[in-house]
């Protein structure tokens, strides 16, 4: 059996100035939801083998956060997840996961749709969302419509100051 978490970024500074979107860092309440979704893995012991994500900085400040309550191995970065589509995310999970339990850290609306089409829900992921969705396969080639199961919805609750 397979099991995806798919992690959309924590909350991040808003965009504009000088700053570019692939640059933009998480703000306090991303970063609060980071490590809530990191603490409650470690104190579930969930095991995560693989960590793929974008390589803009607020996915990659997610990962990092994440990792720390993990202790896993260096989290894959691949800059074409940026914003990508359903089907973008798709082929690079198909061509990247080695493990049975992988988490995607990325973008919506690409996370949301991939969702959806993973197990025909209507589901839009808010930032720090994790959602976990479980395959009765163990070949990620044979992901498409309709064939995960969503098994939990985590929603981090933090407060901003």
């Amino acid at each position: 059996m397979l099991t995806l978490y798919l992690l959309r970024h924590g909350k991040a500074v808003k965009p504009g100035g000088l700053t570019n979107d692939f640059k933009r860092k998480l703000n306090k309440k991303g970063t609060a939801q980071a490590n809530q979704v990191g603490y409650i893995f470690q104190q579930e012991g969930i095991d995560v083998e693989q960590i793929i994500a974008s390589g803009a900085q607020r996915t990659q400040e997610t990962a990092e956060i994440l990792n720390y309550y993990l202790w896993k191995k260096p989290i894959e970065f691949d800059d074409s997840l940026y914003l990508a589509t359903r089907e973008k995310i798709q082929e690079i999970l198909v061509e990247k996961a080695n493990s049975k339990n992988v988490v995607l850290t990325g973008h919506n609306f690409g996370l949301s749709d991939f969702v959806n089409y993973l197990a025909n829900d209507q589901l839009v992921m808010s930032t720090g969302m994790l959602v976990q969705i479980n395959f009765n396969f163990d070949d990620w080639n044979l992901i498409g419509p309709n064939t995960g199961t969503i098994e939990r919805i985590l929603e981090p609750k933090v407060h901003s100051f």
